[in-house]
């Protein structure tokens, strides 16, 4: 084999590897049919939906197909030079592959990689090596200020007690007067939706005037309590707290815009608690080495002290705060006394 043979299969081997590392410069796409413009590869991402800026040459694309880890998400008909879409992330690392469709026949691909770091999963708490946060409210983004208004009104910042009311009303709220929905409206599509993001009010939370423009500041429980003031003095006059709220993480389990659980938890309970307390989650708990029968039940059986509830791992402590070191709820001070409020008589179903 001649060295110029040897030299035209490297070439295309390396094309080949090059693609499927994830570069958005994928082969497919070497006439710029259509371009990335948010996010950049190897994007550090803090929760479930990422948001995707696309350029389209005109006339150029009938379908685009945006698939994670392989399996498609959206199906988008360009009808426009600049397309904005949402799709849901996985925690960890998450393959991004964008095909384009024309005829029916592939005319373009691009591939990125974007990691959705948790503070829920140990694993997923780092990102790999090479991938860092891109703050795009940082950047002056000019190709979208044609459609988008960039700055902030003040539609974003709503009363307290217009937050309140219209939660409380399930008022409808015009939420096309936000400057934040036409890119982020993705974010409240679930069935349970914070007071704040449900009207709109985003820079209740969010300041603009921090660095990173929009960023929270921390630690978020003091952004918390101040409308959650109920829960401020009742908890400070407990002698011991669960860890996210001792930390000021309120958001470790809460979603703070919308989520498909109750209280906005990113989990179901019993799945939230032991993604942490991982030792738990065998189903073995509280009686275990004491008795020859399987142990206490922690999920998957009716609460008999909340009507129509399951057993969770909430039945028994209190995710926020206690006067118990083990943190009982029912404000109990002994284990003992905890099992006697459900065993005070033989429980049905309840092993």
């Amino acid at each position: 084999m001649s060295v110029k043979s040897i030299f035209y299969i490297t070439f295309f081997l390396l094309s080949l590897v090059l693609a499927s590392e994830g570069h958005c410069d994928s082969h497919l796409n070497r006439q710029n049919i259509f371009t990335l413009n948010y996010p950049p590869d190897k994007t550090i991402m803090e929760f479930e939906l990422l948001s995707i800026s696309l350029k389209i040459s005109q006339d150029s694309v009938d379908l685009i197909s945006a698939n994670v880890n392989d399996v498609e998400k959206i199906r988008i008909f360009p009808d426009s030079e600049f397309e904005c879409f949402s799709i849901p992330l996985e925690i960890g690392t998450n393959r991004i592959n964008l095909t384009a469709i024309k005829e029916d026949r592939l005319i373009g691909e691009i591939i990125f990689n974007v990691f959705r770091r948790s503070d829920l999963e140990s694993k997923f708490k780092e990102p790999p090596a090479g991938f860092k946060k891109d703050y795009f409210h940082m950047k002056e983004n000019s190709q979208c200020a044609p459609c988008h208004i960039m700055e902030p009104t003040g539609a974003d910042k709503k009363s307290l007690q217009m937050i309140f009311s219209a939660s409380e009303n399930k008022a409808v709220v015009d939420a096309s007067s936000s400057t934040c929905y036409s890119c982020h409206k993705r974010i409240i599509a679930y069935p349970f939706v914070h007071g704040p993001a449900s009207v709109w009010s985003c820079l209740s939370c969010h300041d603009p005037q921090a660095e990173p423009k929009y960023s929270v500041k921390k630690p978020v429980t003091k952004i918390c309590l101040s409308c959650h003031l109920e829960h401020m003095e009742k908890w400070n006059a407990k002698k011991y707290f669960h860890g996210p709220s001792n930390t000021g993480k309120c958001s470790i389990c809460h979603n703070p815009h919308a989520s498909e659980n109750p209280s906005s938890l990113f989990k179901p309970i019993w799945d939230l608690c032991v993604s942490c307390h991982i030792d738990k989650g065998d189903g073995r708990h509280i009686v275990e080495g004491y008795v020859n029968t399987d142990s206490h039940p922690t999920h998957g059986k009716p609460d008999p002290l909340r009507e129509g509830k399951e057993l969770t791992c909430a039945s028994c402590h209190n995710s926020h705060a206690s006067d118990s070191p083990k943190l009982w709820r029912l404000d109990i001070e002994t284990g003992i006394a905890l099992c006697k409020e459900c065993h005070r008589k033989p429980i049905k179903n309840i092993r």
